[in-house]
């Protein structure tokens, strides 16, 4: 990972937003750009205005930085995402993170849309992330170390903030809203997995599965940031259900999933008022 790349992604941002003092950060997945609508907005940059970032290359996914507030919290809202699969490497991944980091953020919510695992799982449920299994076969941390991520050997025992979980929920419970609970298993896309892999994942423990989110987490541990994850689970994987899978499918079910989502983060945002 380029140091200096990342650097001038902060600096980038940094002019652009001189008084900006983010409390907390959101990346939002494919069919969750529109919980930025909750959100008082102060500014605006487009990811190609930020160097090593760019432009996202899936659909779905808006690609703007969004400086904004709620519940009297300052928050930096990732309109999208990059992906390993892209090819462009782990800048475009690592720089949200390592903003919020620079920025002096102390929370970072990932989310995500994601297959089903289970069944009995409808498409839309919203899953808390309780834990995850890496199966990308790489690691954003591989390379020179860099003291901005850490020590070397960072623990992952806890990755999920076990506080902000409880949040999340008592948030979900304000609103009547039941939340599933799963660990997520990230795979390197871009293609989808067969259905023989999808009942391996399955014997591991997996309830989802996608190509997102692991590296972001790995990362904002490593950094010191407390995590949550969210996912949307918007399909059956490959061999749960009995339809073939497309990418436009699961960025409409997700989309039509978004009045509940953007009505957990807003709740849960009011929770995390009372953590300052």
């Amino acid at each position: 990972m380029n140091p200096e790349l990342l650097n001038q992604a902060f600096q980038a941002v940094q002019m652009a937003f001189p008084d900006a003092r983010p409390a907390g950060g959101l990346i939002l997945g494919t069919g969750w750009s529109a919980v930025a609508e909750s959100f008082t907005i102060r500014g605006a940059i487009a990811y190609r205005d930020i160097p090593g970032l760019g432009n996202p290359t899936v659909t779905g996914h808006a690609g703007q930085l969004l400086w904004g507030s709620l519940a009297g919290r300052e928050t930096f809202i990732f309109q999208g995402r990059r992906h390993w699969y892209e090819g462009a490497g782990w800048e475009p991944i690592a720089i949200p993170v390592y903003l919020l980091k620079k920025f002096g953020a102390a929370v970072v919510v990932l989310t995500n849309s994601a297959g089903s695992l289970r069944p009995d799982w409808k498409p839309g449920t919203l899953m808390i992330i309780n834990d995850h299994i890496n199966a990308i076969h790489t690691n954003p941390l591989i390379g020179p170390h860099d003291p901005a991520w850490g020590e070397r050997f960072p623990d992952q025992s806890r990755i999920y903030d076990s506080e902000l979980k409880a949040l999340m929920k008592r948030a979900a419970a304000r609103l009547g809203l039941p939340l599933a609970h799963g660990v997520y298993l990230g795979v390197s896309g871009p293609a989808y997995e067969t259905p023989a892999e999808v009942r391996a994942f399955q014997s591991w423990g997996a309830a989802a599965v996608g190509s997102s989110t692991v590296p972001e987490a790995i990362l904002a541990n490593a950094a010191g940031l407390r995590v949550i994850g969210l996912s949307c689970l918007t399909n059956p994987a490959a061999g749960v259900g009995d339809r073939p899978l497309a990418h436009h499918d699961i960025h409409d079910t997700a989309i039509n999933a978004s009045i509940d989502m953007k009505a957990l983060i807003l709740e849960f945002w009011k929770e995390l008022a009372e953590i300052r």
